[in-house]
């Protein structure tokens, strides 16, 4: 495969990631997770990152180089999509209980 098809389906793949994404973990957090997600480097022992083509389930490894540009590439998009987020906030649910008993018949009536 080359380099510039092995790019597009990595940069998909950062797409793919980022669009429901743990909104709690850190950058840093989140990066590793990726890199582990999609370019795991613990199939061998020589510690090359390889990512896994799923139309040839074929692993392909994956240079420096690109390695790097998909680093940069994922924090980018991060960051853009951490800056146009709203924060989140915590809703605190009040639950009313009479006489600190639950209601089955409630449920049962729903039917």
């Amino acid at each position: 495969m080359d380099e510039k098809k092995l790019w597009q389906k990595i940069s998909g793949s950062i797409t793919f990631y980022l669009k429901d994404y743990d909104r709690s973990k850190s950058n840093e957090e989140l990066l590793e997770d990726y890199l582990d997600y999609v370019l795991p480097d613990d199939l061998g022992d020589d510690g090359v990152r390889r990512y896994l083509d799923k139309q040839t389930f074929k692993y392909v490894e994956v240079n420096k180089e690109l390695e790097e540009k998909a680093i940069n590439a994922f924090i980018e998009r991060l960051n853009k999509r951490r800056s146009k987020e709203e924060p989140i906030e915590k809703v605190e649910e009040k639950r009313v209980y009479k006489n600190n008993l639950f209601s089955f018949e409630e449920y049962k009536n729903r039917k």
